[in-house]
């Protein structure tokens, strides 16, 4: 096999014709006779090479610099496995809790090793009643990064101010007001952020406190649906990429993936495909839609978010 062939870039963030797109798995190429192994991979970017270092790196197409020497062609480009898309092993009639069981011995024993945890959640962690169960999972040190959306974090705190979420009561699901959420925005803002908010005693529970006293770091991402926003939301995507991309770089074990579609497919996209990731959420087609992007290491979960989240919690308590 010959090497690899390298291109200049011709601008910045413009790409030569027919480079190479990486997928997830582990890629090395034949440069000069090595083989050399690329750095920081994720699917659908480019390889830039440094042949005077002896580098290569996995590098989104917006970041190329011109001049970057960019591998065309499959040429000298060695992956493991073979990268599919619209493959799924999907069924709402596996049995949830010992999808739960198996969670909890993995997330116990990635934290045994000293390895990390991210959650990605939706608002309906808190609508369906699984927010004291994420709650307990941060308090208990069982989760680095909390990758959410301005509805998740919002929800959560009109939870602990007014015992609500949209608008309705989460003990007993009566309708009391609309403007919750919204007043709810209107308070934290007015403290400046999130964690002074909690600081102030504003916030005394839920999954955003739990965040602040137990220094989780916590990424929040806008939407074009978005109230407000919070002012800790980050409302340009291609940043919030960015963040959510050198949190991954530092290293991660185990992503749980918690009923958010677009959310969890999108850092899914820049996972190494040896990462696991458990995906819960009640629509089998948001399962599907996760796994078939390419993300095979996905392990499914047809169910309840808050059931799911009660039962992993049960198991991970069990001694």
């Amino acid at each position: 096999m010959d090497g690899v062939k390298l291109v200049p870039a011709p601008s910045d963030g413009i790409l030569p014709d027919g480079f190479f797109v990486t997928s997830n798995r582990r890629t090395k190429i034949l440069l000069n006779g090595k083989l050399i192994p690329v750095k920081n991979i994720r699917m659908d970017c480019c390889i830039v090479v440094d042949p005077k270092k002896g580098e290569a790196l996995c590098v989104e197409p917006r970041n190329v610099k011109k001049g970057d020497l960019i591998v065309v062609g499959d040429e000298g480009v060695i992956e493991e496995g073979e990268l599919k898309f619209m493959v799924s092993p999907i069924s709402p009639e596996k049995q949830a809790w010992l999808i739960a069981k198996e969670t909890s011995s993995m997330m116990k024993s990635i934290k045994e090793r000293g390895g990390r945890i991210f959650v990605v959640a939706g608002p309906a962690v808190v609508h369906a009643g699984g927010r004291e169960a994420l709650a307990t999972l941060i308090r208990e040190g069982f989760v680095d990064v909390l990758i959410t959306g301005n509805g998740l974090a919002v929800h959560d705190m009109e939870a602990s101010i007014y015992g609500t979420s949209l608008g309705l009561s989460l003990k007993d699901g009566r309708y009391i007001h609309h403007a919750h959420h919204i007043w709810t925005i209107n308070k934290v803002n007015s403290c400046g952020s999130i964690a002074n908010a909690v600081k102030m005693g504003l916030i005394k529970d839920g999954i955003m406190y739990e965040c602040v006293r137990n220094n989780v770091k916590y990424i929040i991402v806008g939407s074009i649906r978005d109230d407000g926003p919070l002012n800790d939301t980050i409302t340009d995507m291609i940043k919030a990429q960015d963040v959510i991309r050198e949190e991954i770089k530092k290293g991660v074990d185990l992503v749980l993936g918690l009923a958010s579609a677009l959310l969890v497919i999108g850092v899914a996209n820049m996972l190494p495909y040896d990462v696991p990731l458990i995906a819960v959420d009640i629509n089998p087609a948001v399962l599907i839609k996760i796994h078939d992007r390419g993300s095979q290491q996905t392990i499914c979960v047809n169910s309840d978010v808050g059931l799911f989240l009660r039962e992993l919690v049960r198991f991970i308590e069990q001694k």
